[in-house]
C-alpha cells in the first residue's frame, strides 16, 4: 500500500511501537533496584561506621575495686542441755457446771442477792427459799400419825403382859387340876373317894385346857398386830423423814463454791418441782482447755509428758497480765481439726472467792498456756533468724561457711539445732538475702 505524502509508512509504524513498551519497563526495573538497593547501601555504611567507631575509640583502663564486707550481727554457740517452752493457746472451762433445780414445788419467799448473773456464791450459802407453810403442816400430820401409832403399840403391849399374866395363872390352874386328879385317881381305887369328885375333876382340867389355849391364841394375835404396827411405824418413821427432807429442801442452798450462770428464779415466783434455778460453775475446778499440735503430742506422748505435766495459764489484756499454775489432768478422746486438746487444772487460792483471777479467768476466756517440751541433751539454742532452711552460716576468718543443722523444736526461746557445730563457735544471726560460703563479713560490734 503506497503512503500518503506527509504520512510514516505503515511498516515503519508496526516497528516503534514494541519500542516504546519495552522502555517503559526498563524505567520500572530501574526505579524498582533504587528503591530496594539504596536502603541496604545506606544500612551497610551505618554498620561499617559503627564498626570503624567501635574500634578507634579510646580505652580507659579499669581498676579492680577491693572486696567489702557487710556488716552482720552474730552469737557465739554454748552447747548445753535444753528444755524449751512451748507457747500453747486455749480458753478457760469449767471442770465442774450444774444445774441447780428447786427440789420441792412451791412460792419464792426469798432470793439471794447473790443469785444474778456472774454472781459469787458460798458453799451452804443460801440462795433462794420457798414458802415452808404446807411441808410444815405436813411434818406435824407424819409426826401425830407416827405418835398415834406408837400409842397404840404401847397399849398392845400392855395388853400382851396382861395375856401373859392371864396364861401364866391358867398353866397354875392347870397344874392344880393335874395333881387333884391324880389324887382322886388314887382314891378312888381304894375306894376311899366318890367317882363323882374325878369326873369333876376331869372336866375342870378339861375347862384349865381350853383357857390355856384361849389364852395362847390371843397372845399370837397380838404379837401378828404387833408385827403389823412395827412395819406401820417403819413406813411412818420415813414418812416423818421424807416431811422433814421437804421442808429442809425449800431451803436451796449452794454445794460448793460457784459462779452463777443464768438464774432463772425471783421473789414471788412459783416454781415447780425439778424446775432449773440456775447454773452453778465450780471455781475450784476451773481447767484450761488447749491445743497440742499432732507432731507435739506424738513427742510428749512417746516419753509420757503430758499427763501430770506443770505447766502456767497466763490471761493478757494490753499492759495486764495475770499467771496461773496448773496441772495437765487429761487428754480429750477425740481429735479435732488435727490438734489434740488437753485439759490443765487451774490452782485456784484457798479463798476461792477472793482469789482476782476469778474476775477474768471466766469459762470462755482466750488464754496462752506455756508447757515444758521435751529436754533436748547437748543442744543449741539459736535466733530463728540465725537458720536458713536447714543450715546456718559459721563465720570462720571473717567469712561465711554454710554448716548444715537438724532443727529439733521451735520454742518461744528460739530454735533449737544438733549439728556438727563446735561450741563456741560465731554463727550469722543476721538475715542476708543473697548468703553464701565465702562470703567476705565484719561482725559489728
Amino acid at each position: 500500500m503506497d503512503a500518503r505524502p506527509g504520512e510514516e509508512p505503515p511498516f515503519l509504524a508496526n516497528t516503534r511501537a514494541p519500542r516504546a513498551g519495552l522502555g517503559k519497563r526498563m524505567r520500572r526495573l530501574t526505579r524498582l533496584v533504587v528503591m530496594i538497593v539504596l536502603p541496604l547501601l545506606l544500612l551497610a555504611g551505618a554498620f561499617a561506621g559503627f564498626a570503624y567507631m567501635q574500634a578507634t575509640r579510646p580505652t580507659v583502663p579499669v581498676e579492680r575495686q577491693p572486696e567489702q564486707p557487710r556488716f552482720v550481727d552474730a552469737v557465739t554457740v554454748a552447747r548445753a542441755d535444753l528444755r524449751p517452752t512451748l507457747t500453747l493457746y486455749g480458753e478457760i472451762v469449767a471442770g465442774r457446771s450444774v444445774d441447780l433445780r428447786a427440789l420441792v414445788a412451791g412460792q419464792v419467799v426469798s432470793v439471794s442477792d447473790q443469785l444474778v448473773e456472774g454472781g459469787r456464791i458460798a458453799q451452804g450459802e443460801e440462795l433462794l427459799r420457798i414458802d415452808p407453810f404446807a411441808f410444815e403442816g405436813a411434818l406435824v400430820r407424819a409426826n401425830a400419825d407416827l405418835a398415834e401409832t406408837r400409842a397404840r403399840i404401847a397399849e398392845l403391849d400392855a395388853r400382851v403382859l396382861q395375856e401373859e399374866a392371864a396364861m401364866s395363872r391358867a398353866r397354875e390352874q392347870l397344874t392344880i387340876t393335874e395333881r387333884e386328879i391324880d389324887r382322886l385317881r388314887t382314891l378312888t381305887e381304894r375306894g376311899a373317894a366318890p367317882e363323882r369328885q374325878l369326873d369333876d375333876a376331869l372336866l375342870r382340867l378339861s375347862q384349865a385346857e381350853s383357857a390355856l389355849e384361849a389364852r395362847e391364841s390371843q397372845l399370837a394375835v397380838f404379837e401378828a398386830q404387833r408385827d403389823q404396827l412395827d412395819a406401820a411405824i417403819a413406813r411412818l418413821e420415813f414418812g416423818v423423814a421424807q416431811a422433814q427432807r421437804n421442808l429442809d429442801d425449800t431451803v436451796l442452798r449452794a454445794p460448793f463454791d460457784a459462779l452463777i450462770s443464768a438464774p432463772q428464779a425471783e421473789e414471788g415466783k412459783i416454781i415447780g418441782s425439778n424446775e432449773r434455778i440456775a447454773t452453778l460453775v465450780a471455781t475450784e475446778r476451773l481447767e484450761a482447755r488447749f491445743s497440742l499440735s499432732d507432731s507435739q503430742y506424738a513427742r510428749l506422748a512417746a516419753d509420757d509428758e503430758i499427763t501430770g505435766s506443770d505447766v502456767m495459764v497466763i490471761w493478757r489484756a494490753g499492759d495486764s497480765m495475770l499467771t496461773r499454775e496448773a496441772t495437765v489432768t487429761r487428754v480429750a478422746p477425740q481429735v479435732a481439726d488435727a490438734s489434740f486438746a488437753a485439759f490443765a487444772k487451774i490452782d485456784i487460792e484457798d479463798t476461792a472467792l477472793d482469789d482476782p483471777a476469778l474476775d477474768v479467768l471466766r469459762p470462755g476466756t482466750f488464754i496462752e498456756v506455756e508447757m515444758p517440751d521435751l529436754l533436748r541433751e547437748d543442744a543449741i539454742l539459736l535466733p530463728p533468724d540465725a537458720l536458713y532452711e536447714d543450715s546456718v552460716f559459721l563465720i570462720v576468718d571473717d567469712r561465711l561457711e554454710r554448716m548444715p543443722v537438724t532443727v529439733l523444736s521451735f520454742a518461744a526461746e528460739g530454735v533449737i539445732v544438733a549439728g556438727d557445730i563446735p561450741d563456741g563457735a560465731s554463727v550469722l544471726v543476721s538475715r542476708l538475702g543473697a548468703a553464701a560460703s565465702g562470703q567476705l563479713v565484719e561482725v559489728r560490734e
